[in-house]
């Protein structure tokens, strides 16, 4: 046993061995949260950025305007005649044009985006004025406010069920209403051009 040492020498304290201990729950727990708040930060950051987008570049999340054209020759074709939107402002914008055939009769629809973020929508039908009336304006539309003049033609006033002012005209076989939260000027602006 010439490289033993004797057993009578005692043990020298020597550099120990780093010792790898077993790391707590607690910071396994508090590493996992840090990686999780980290992540719903970047998700929150992503989530963010397109609505801001809009915040910062307004004019890039204009919608393009919608062609109705289609929708008013094929209403002028099922029903007979159509009052179609002629020359309304260059500042307006069609953001919506549907055409439904049902059995109370023809629908269109035609939506305009105004300055200051207003809306007006033409809706026009063949069918029995007070089906219109109530799809439209709500049971608040049956009844008549007033009435007025407009592009030679004698309107009545109404109001919606969401208290927006109402222009209703029933002439031709044609029952065509004119709301929305655009100002009277802008309502009265899209009936006149009604041709």
């Amino acid at each position: 046993m010439s490289g033993d040492a004797p057993a009578s020498d005692p043990v020298r304290p020597g550099p120990t061995p780093d010792v790898v201990r077993p790391r707590g729950a607690t910071k396994t727990f508090s590493d996992m949260g840090r990686s999780l708040g980290l992540m719903a930060v970047v998700i929150a950051a992503l989530l963010l950025l397109g609505p801001a987008r809009t915040l910062v570049f307004p004019g890039s999340a204009t919608m393009k305007p919608v062609d109705y054209s289609d929708q008013v020759r094929t209403f002028a074709r099922v029903a007979g005649s159509v009052l179609a939107p002629v020359a309304v402002p260059k500042s307006w914008r069609a953001n919506a044009a549907t055409f439904d055939d049902g059995p109370a009769g023809v629908h269109l629809h035609i939506g305009f985006a105004t300055p200051g973020s207003r809306f007006a929508g033409l809706d026009e039908t063949n069918g029995k004025p007070p089906g219109l009336l109530r799809r439209v304006l709500g049971r608040r539309g049956a009844t008549t406010d007033a009435s007025t003049q407009i592009g030679g033609q004698t309107w009545q006033i109404r109001r919606s069920d969401r208290g927006e002012r109402a222009f209703t005209l029933t002439t031709g076989g044609l029952t065509v209403v004119v709301t929305g939260d655009a100002t009277d000027e802008q309502l009265r602006t899209l009936a006149g051009s009604l041709s």
